[in-house]
């Protein structure tokens, strides 16, 4: 199998570009600096390209079996660009002929199975106070995401990220359902995305995750 990283000179893209080349995968590796990427490997290819680069996007994308995107807001104005970058991913995977995307997300993009509380919406109010441009990016391409026609996952992140080993304790599911911990290792994240390659079972769906 062959899989498409987008975002993989971050932490947890590089945690999904090892954990997929451990698993005996092809990795083709989108970057805007590959040279950030550390992990090397004869089944790793490196793609240097800007999320606006409609050329390299459709490089690394074509042959591909699934996409993987550890895209997310960092606080910089680049964030700007991110929903446009996932919209022409999603437009090349179509054009391409691939179809399936597991994709991260965070607790900011509402679900409908959510049963929402005081706590999530303290929450989403302190995002959306502290990096608007953030929130509203984690909400605009959550939705392009579950309006396309690709055979989606979204992975929405629950915890303050760690750079802990993989433990793949997980607790997934959905906000008033689940009880769910304030931390989640960057490696269990990507071991989950990973898991998703081998499953349907979150379909078209947006579970939350943490350890």
């Amino acid at each position: 199998m062959k899989v498409t990283v987008f975002g993989a000179a971050g932490r947890t893209g590089q945690d999904l570009v090892q954990q997929a080349l451990d698993r005996g995968l092809d990795v083709i590796a989108h970057a805007r600096d590959t040279r950030k990427i550390v992990v090397d490997s004869p089944r790793l290819v490196k793609i240097a390209g800007e999320l606006s680069d409609r050329d390299t996007i459709k490089t690394a994308i074509e042959g591909s079996d699934c996409v993987l995107s550890a895209l997310g807001p960092i606080g910089q104005p680049s964030d700007e660009e991110l929903s446009d970058g996932i919209a022409t991913i999603l437009s090349v995977m179509e054009q391409c002929g691939v179809t399936r995307l597991v994709a991260l997300s965070t607790t900011s993009a509402q679900d409908v199975q959510d049963r929402d509380s005081f706590r999530a919406k303290l929450r989403r109010a302190m995002v959306k106070k502290g990096r608007p441009t953030s929130y509203n990016q984690i909400v605009e391409y959550s939705q392009l995401i579950r309006a396309s026609a690709s055979d989606w996952t979204l992975v929405r992140i629950a915890a303050v990220l760690t750079s802990t080993p993989v433990s793949r304790q997980v607790s997934v599911g959905y906000l008033g359902k689940e009880r769910f911990h304030s931390r989640l290792s960057r490696s269990d994240l990507a071991w989950f995305m990973l898991e998703q390659l081998d499953t349907a079972e979150h379909s078209r769906k947006a579970p939350a995750i943490s350890n």
